[in-house]
């Protein structure tokens, strides 16, 4: 082991996908409280990616593409926003910006923030996406909030889900649904 590497008291490469997750958020939540850290941001950008490509197939877009973050089996760009909330916050709550309008389907998953499980997971096009975002002058950028996806498109929880189910299974194992 190399010296700088800490020596954790478990063996991560034992532990299913679910289990390193929970123990992320129990990680973050004590940096959180001791005021190490304020957001609960990653690996929450990557999860709802991968669980994108195993729900509806295809291939990732390169990490430089600004517009989508997948082109699915059936030809659509799909740009994927993921979330992570406190069912006890109120708060209004975004997701992360659009600065580009180049895909066809947005899909928006939002993840409860204490256990990373999927709350629910929403498919909108990108002109139902676009309507209910409000231009953010000084980025540049339209802002989604959270409570506004929950009323729109199509509820695609189950179909996430599944994919979030077989996430422990090597991804060319995995087809889509």
């Amino acid at each position: 082991m190399d010296a700088a590497e800490p020596r954790l008291p478990f063996d991560p490469a034992s532990l299913s996908v679910r289990e390193l997750l929970a123990s992320s958020v129990a990680v973050l939540t004590e940096l959180t409280r001791r005021g190490l850290v304020r957001t609960r941001n990653s690996p929450l950008g990557d999860l709802a990616e991968s669980l994108a490509v195993r729900a509806y197939g295809g291939e990732l877009a390169p990490n430089s593409e600004k517009s989508y973050d997948l082109t699915a089996t059936d030809g659509r760009r799909i740009q994927v926003k993921a979330r992570l909330v406190d069912p006890l916050d109120k708060r209004s709550q975004n997701f992360s910006a659009f600065r580009s309008w180049d895909f066809e389907t947005a899909l928006f998953v939002l993840f409860d923030a204490h256990t990373y499980e999927i709350v629910w997971a929403r498919e909108l096009t990108c002109d139902e996406a676009r309507s209910i975002g409000r231009h953010v002058e000084h980025t540049n950028s339209s802002a989604i909030l959270v409570r506004g996806v929950a009323a729109a498109g199509i509820d695609v929880t189950a179909r996430l889900t599944d994919a979030f189910d077989r996430i422990d299974e090597p991804a060319e194992a995995s087809t889509p649904l």
